[in-house]
């Protein structure tokens, strides 16, 4: 989905958990020594303005709304929002956002983006130093943070994506993403985990994930974006199947992010497509590890999409919001149910209903 500068998904995660998922890995293969405790299923949303006319994390009254009315209560574990252009704004630009969804028990997954900007001359250094100052920033920050660089880069509705309109090559992706990961490394910022997301591709129009994958030693997650727009109604395994069996094969031991996700209303049961995808989770797609509603008003890449569905908050129906807060306690309750001691209760956080 296109995102402006500032917006993106939620989730809780100042738990201290045991599960190791998202260990970094340096430029040379090996692991980063800065590992981080994560929840072992990450879940949120990218808020709108829907519920206070503000976006969190700027608002987190915003974030308090939504999960009152769509978890029970339960606090999220990662909120997605978006920085735009490392060369535009420095990591410091950004930090007082950075601290509120931190001090307020957040992670964020924050989308990086290369704009317009050649991906070739970006792999070539012509941005070089402001890269440097903003790994710099981010180390020097030294908390943990997932990273989502040029997502959806698998189409073309983005400036950086790789089709044969665009003027990016895959070579020329693979070339930029390694080149930025490597002066991270360089700058020491292992608190920076690495989210590789392309677009779901049920009916194979889009570049091969083959050819975009930088490699085991530059990712830390993978990832999938992927909507139900209705036109055919298609159901979350329908979707996002082919694609996810091609990352297993790309990635196998790696944890997989929903980056984003959402159905529309209109054409079938909204309430009871979010049942399934929940269901999926614990079936199909077992190296799912995290999941992000895109709960805003508003057609993805409208420029592409006129006349699209914009019904994706989860709130458009009290179903919907009951069948989400179900599925994720139940989704929790299975993957915590292995922890010992405290831990199950910290994992399962606070739920009011």
């Amino acid at each position: 989905m296109t995102l402006q500068p500032v917006r993106r998904v939620l989730v809780v995660g100042a738990l201290v958990l045991v599960v190791l998922l998202a260990s970094g890995a340096s430029a040379d293969g090996r692991a980063s020594t800065a590992t981080a405790q994560v929840p072992p299923f990450l879940w949120g949303a990218w808020i709108g303005t829907q519920f206070t006319g503000s976006e969190p994390p700027w608002d987190w009254q915003a974030v308090t709304n939504f999960d009152a009315r769509n978890a029970g209560g339960r606090d999220l574990s990662v909120l997605h929002w978006g920085v735009g252009v490392p060369w535009v704004h420095e990591f410091n630009y950004w930090l007082g956002a950075f601290n509120l969804a931190q001090n307020a028990g957040a992670l964020s997954v924050v989308d990086v983006e290369t704009g317009s900007a050649s991906l070739r001359k970006v792999a070539k250094g012509a941005y070089d130093s402001a890269l440097r100052t903003w790994a710099s920033e981010a180390k020097s920050w030294g908390h943990l943070f997932f990273l989502r660089f040029d997502w959806e880069m698998n189409g073309q509705w983005e400036p950086w994506g790789t089709r044969p309109r665009n003027r990016n090559t895959p070579g020329d992706f693979v070339a930029a993403w390694r080149h930025v990961h490597r002066i991270f490394t360089a700058a020491g910022a292992t608190n920076v985990r690495w989210v590789w997301c392309p677009n779901i591709d049920p009916y194979r129009e889009m570049t091969s994930l083959a050819r975009l994958y930088p490699g085991r030693a530059y990712v830390d997650w993978t990832c999938l974006d992927g909507y139900n727009f209705g036109r055919p109604w298609t159901s979350f395994s329908n979707l996002y199947a082919s694609s996810y069996q091609q990352i297993m094969r790309l990635a196998p031991s790696k944890p997989m992010l929903i980056g984003e996700v959402a159905s529309t209303g209109h054409g079938g049961n909204k309430a009871r497509w979010i049942r399934s995808m929940f269901q999926a989770f614990a079936t199909r797609f077992r190296h799912v590890h995290g999941l992000l509603w895109w709960d805003e008003y508003g057609t993805p890449r409208p420029q592409h999409h006129p006349g699209r569905p914009s019904d994706w908050p989860i709130e458009t129906s009290p179903a919907s919001s009951t069948a989400f807060s179900r599925g994720i306690s139940k989704t929790l309750t299975r993957m915590c149910r292995r922890l010992t001691g405290s831990a199950p209760a910290q994992c399962l956080g606070k739920a009011t209903s």
